[in-house]
């Protein structure tokens, strides 16, 4: 019996593992890029009880066995490169530019363990999500702590506000492809007096209780990602991308937008779910162009919503920007999931 449920399962598992690869943005087959961890301690421990089971010496067993294997390396292969390579520096630059983004969760109450850690860690920009009018209201004392506030707040879980210390030079608020989810660019100085654009974003997931497809999030972060593509001074995105770091979509995403993956060698840095702290996912994410050095990458601790808080220390330096021109292939593939975007949105568009 035991040995029936594991070939069942392991042979699931192994499959939904592929699903990705499906050239489909329903939300059934994305949602396995998001537990890659999850599905690969699933399947080691198939491989781990697979000597133990009476029956295993069979063809269909050992068939069972090397898919398995098969798989787990394939998820190894996939997640490798965001395992930390980069030796943690505990220097951190005076000039470093300290940043929070949260997504706060709408519902979230507990406006006061923010505040605390505002209060502490005296960020120099602070980016929050799913921030209303409530959120607005009760987050005014920190207000007095930062010189300009972008304020957008909204009662669809899509709020936004921008609070930061640096000299603005520009702000905008975008409605890329839907009314209902808005972006914040801001163009901001350090103390270094280097201008660099930066990002707030929150797209929405495909998931059941959301979007039947990942249409909508995909054309945002490929508007941002070619607007930041022209970008002729540094650039950061930071934000709840609603998509994990090694997903086809952040991967084209940094294609586009010619940005790096801060976590690529430095950790996985989980942000959701919020209590399952060393079995989440990273879908709060960051990228930064190659004129931006990551000093530091830290998850810091909870704050009553459903996504822990990431903090983030960077400085702009001396490199030189790459190659502005966008490949014809990766122009067209990015103009064919914005139109596919725009049309998914219509209705709420009106």
């Amino acid at each position: 019996m035991f040995y029936t449920i594991w070939i069942v399962f392991g042979v699931f598992f192994s499959t939904v593992s592929y699903f990705p690869l499906i050239n489909s943005t329903h939300w059934i087959f994305r949602i396995f890029d998001f537990i890659r961890l999850q599905l690969s301690v699933i399947l080691l421990l198939h491989l781990i009880v697979a000597p133990f089971l009476s029956g295993i010496i069979s063809i269909i067993g050992l068939l069972t066995i090397v898919l398995i294997t098969i798989t787990f390396i394939y998820q190894l292969l996939i997640i490798l490169p965001y395992l930390p390579r980069i030796k943690k520096n505990n220097t951190v630059l005076k000039r470093s530019i300290v940043v929070i983004s949260i997504n706060v969760k709408q519902e979230n109450k507990d406006y006061e363990k923010l505040i605390r850690i505002v209060k502490n860690i005296k960020p120099d920009i602070l980016l929050t999500m799913e921030t209303d009018i409530k959120w607005e209201q009760n987050l005014e004392k920190i207000e007095g702590d930062f010189n300009t506030i972008i304020r957008v707040p909204k009662s669809n879980r899509y709020g936004m506000h921008l609070y930061t210390k640096l000299e603005l030079k520009h702000a905008k608020v975008h409605h890329l492809i839907s009314k209902k989810h808005p972006s914040i660019e801001v163009k901001l100085t350090d103390s270094e007096k280097n201008d660099f654009i930066f990002w707030g974003v929150h797209p929405p997931p495909p998931s059941p209780t959301e979007k039947p497809t990942s249409k909508q999030k995909d054309a945002e972060l490929m508007k941002i990602a070619k607007q930041t593509r022209e970008s002729t001074i540094p650039v950061i995105v930071s934000g709840d991308f609603n998509s994990v770091s090694w997903s086809k979509t952040s991967k084209l995403f940094s294609k586009i937008s010619n940005l790096k993956d801060a976590r690529i060698n430095r950790g996985i840095y989980s942000t959701f779910p919020a209590n399952l702290r060393g079995f989440g996912f990273p879908i709060d994410l960051l990228f930064h162009s190659n004129a931006v050095t990551v000093d530091k990458i830290k998850i810091l601790s909870s704050i009553g919503s459903d996504h822990l808080p990431l903090l983030f220390m960077y400085h702009i330096n001396n490199k030189e920007e790459s190659d502005k021109k966008l490949n014809s292939n990766l122009k067209r593939l990015a103009n064919q999931k914005i139109l596919e975007g725009k049309e998914a949105a219509k209705d709420e568009n009106g």
